[in-house]
C-alpha cells in the first residue's frame, strides 16, 4: 500500500478504490493535509527513506555516533543513559504488546517437531543465535548454529533437508551472508521462522512465521534488548508446550551445575 500510494496518480488510485478523484481530495483534507499532493508526499518520503536506509544502513552508524557525542555535550551523559533506557523499555513493551500468542505457539511447535533447527544469523545477531542455542539446548538438543567463519554460513547448512527448520535472525542493516544462507536453505524445502525488525525485511514474505522486534535506539548500533526478550519468551513457550522428557533434560543440566562440573 505504501508504494501504491507513493507511485500511483490520484485518478488511477481513485479508480482502483472505486471512488471519484474529489473523494480522494476530501479524504486528504479530512486527515489534515492541505491537498492530495501533500498527503501523497508523506508516502513518497517514507519510500525514499526506506530505500536510503537499505543503501546506507552502515553509514547511519557514523551519524548516530556523532549524534551521541553532540547529545553528551548538550545534556551530559545522563541524557544519553535516559534516552537508552526509554528506547529499550519502549522496544520491549512493543514486542509484548503486539505479540501474537497463536503465532509464537506455532513457532515453538515447529522447533519442537523439527528434525533439526538451524539458527541462521550473522554479524551482531550471531551472538544472539548462540545464546538461543545455549539456553535452548537444555530443552531442544537439535538446535544448531552454523559458524560464520571459514566459507560462511552456507557451509554450515550443507546437510539441511526437507523436514528441517531454519530460524533466521536478521536486523537492519541486514547481513548479506545471513540472507544468502537462508535462501540456500529455503531452496531445499525447509520451513522458515524469521525474527526481524520489519515486514519489509529481505525474505520476510517467504517466512512461514514472522516475529518482529523493534531495534530502535539512540546508540550507533541496533538495540538487541527486545531480541533477547523474544528469545527468552520463545524458549519458555517451547518448554511449556513440550512433554515430560524436556523436564528430565533440564534436570540433567541442573544436576551437572550443582556438582560443580559446569558453570554458567
Amino acid at each position: 500500500m505504501l508504494k501504491l500510494v507513493a507511485t500511483t496518480s490520484m485518478r488511477a488510485l481513485a479508480r482502483q478504490a472505486g471512488v471519484t478523484p474529489p473523494t480522494m481530495i476530501r479524504m486528504a483534507k479530512e486527515l489534515g493535509f492541505e491537498n492530495y499532493d501533500a498527503f501523497r508526499q508523506v508516502f513518497q518520503t517514507a519510500i525514499n527513506e526506506q530505500h536510503y536506509e537499505d543503501r546506507t544502513g552502515w553509514l547511519q552508524f557514523e551519524n548516530r555516533a556523532s549524534s551521541l557525542q553532540q547529545s553528551s555535550e548538550t545534556g551530559g551523559i545522563a541524557s544519553i543513559v535516559n534516552e537508552l533506557a526509554e528506547s529499550g523499555h519502549s522496544n520491549i513493551q512493543d514486542f509484548y504488546r503486539n505479540i501474537d500468542i497463536e503465532m509464537i505457539s506455532k513457532v515453538a511447535d515447529l522447533i519442537i517437531n523439527a528434525r533439526t533447527v538451524y539458527v541462521v544469523a550473522a554479524g551482531g545477531a550471531h551472538w544472539m543465535a548462540t545464546y538461543l542455542q545455549y539456553v535452548g539446548n537444555m530443552a531442544v538438543p537439535h538446535l544448531r548454529v552454523p559458524r560464520t567463519s571459514g566459507n560462511g554460513l552456507v557451509e554450515g547448512l550443507m546437510r539441511v533437508q526437507k523436514g528441517d527448520v531454519i530460524l533466521t535472525m536478521s536486523y537492519n542493516p541486514y547481513s548479506k551472508q545471513g540472507i544468502e544462507a537462508s535462501r540456500f536453505a529455503l531452496a531445499r524445502g525447509v520451513r522458515m521462522i524469521y525474527l526481524t525488525d520489519s515486514k519489509a525485511a529481505p525474505l520476510a514474505s517467504e517466512a512461514e512465521v514472522l516475529l518482529l522486534q523493534k531495534t530502535a535506539i539512540p546508540q550507533f548500533y541496533p538495540s538487541m534488548v527486545s531480541v533477547v526478550s523474544a528469545i527468552e519468551t520463545l524458549i519458555a513457550v517451547v518448554v511449556a508446550r513440550s512433554g515430560e522428557n524436556i523436564i528430565g533434560a533440564i534436570a540433567h543440566y541442573a544436576e551437572i551445575q550443582k556438582n560443580g562440573e559446569y558453570v554458567i
